[in-house]
């Protein structure tokens, strides 16, 4: 009876200008083949576009360290749920030593000291 008119959903792609408004923020993004997810982001890098994020994906929250371009995040909104995030029964992961607020810790101090005693076992 009538032509289809339905509008296709449109990609939003976020430009850099937005990844800085939430750098060091917990986010809810989708990132083709991970899918909708909860994460943090760790750095990013402006010459390159390249951006570095905790990623916690439903059901059970296991931590991943992704490296993606600011373009293959598609849409942002800000995260205020549990930190980190819980799922599966209440499981929640352990805090990593690079997490933020990890005592002494962060993610360029866990960096640097691995790189320190990397060059210190004597392994190059």
């Amino acid at each position: 009876m009538y032509p289809s008119s339905r509008q296709q959903p449109s990609v939003q792609y976020l430009p850099p200008s937005t990844i800085e408004d939430y750098y060091h923020q917990w986010v809810t993004t989708t990132i083709p083949g991970y899918g909708r997810v909860i994460a943090y982001i760790a750095d990013y890098n402006r010459r390159t576009g390249m951006v570095s994020l905790l990623v916690y994906q439903a059901p059970y929250y296991q931590q991943q360290f992704v490296q993606v371009h600011h373009s293959d995040l598609i849409g942002i909104s800000p995260y205020f749920g549990s930190v980190p995030p819980q799922g599966g029964g209440g499981h929640t992961p352990p805090r990593p030593p690079w997490y933020p607020g990890y005592p002494g810790g962060g993610f360029w101090p866990w960096l640097y000291g691995q790189i320190s005693s990397y060059g210190s076992t004597g392994q190059n």
